[in-house]
């Protein structure tokens, strides 16, 4: 059982770097997370989003939600974001994965 709040962004990094393995395309540029009890916030950050990163955004969700009990939720949201816009941080948010781009962020 998760007692705290760190051990909580622990365990949630963790999963999604789990849930992430062969689910990375070329176009996923960062995955960013919000792991704020009991909702689980992620961006998944595309140069473009297919319907195939959907239905991946939609599978690694699945993988991390079953990571944990009720009542901690997960919530994802593939976005398109080009190359010409650089990847940053919101609030409360973490890296789990973060691709090397020349030049940029």
């Amino acid at each position: 059982m998760i007692t705290d709040a760190r051990e909580f962004r622990v365990e949630v990094l963790l999963s999604f770097q789990r849930a992430l393995w062969d689910m990375v395309t070329p176009s996923l540029r960062g995955v960013a997370v919000r792991p704020a009890s009991p909702v689980i916030q992620a961006r998944f950050l595309y140069e473009q989003v297919s319907h195939e990163d959907r239905e991946i955004v939609s599978e690694v969700e699945a993988y991390v939600a079953a990571d944990f009990l009720p009542p901690v939720t997960v919530e994802s949201a593939a976005i398109a974001l080009p190359l010409e816009f650089s990847r940053e941080l919101q609030e409360g948010e973490a890296w789990v994965y973060l691709r090397r781009e020349i030049g940029g962020s």
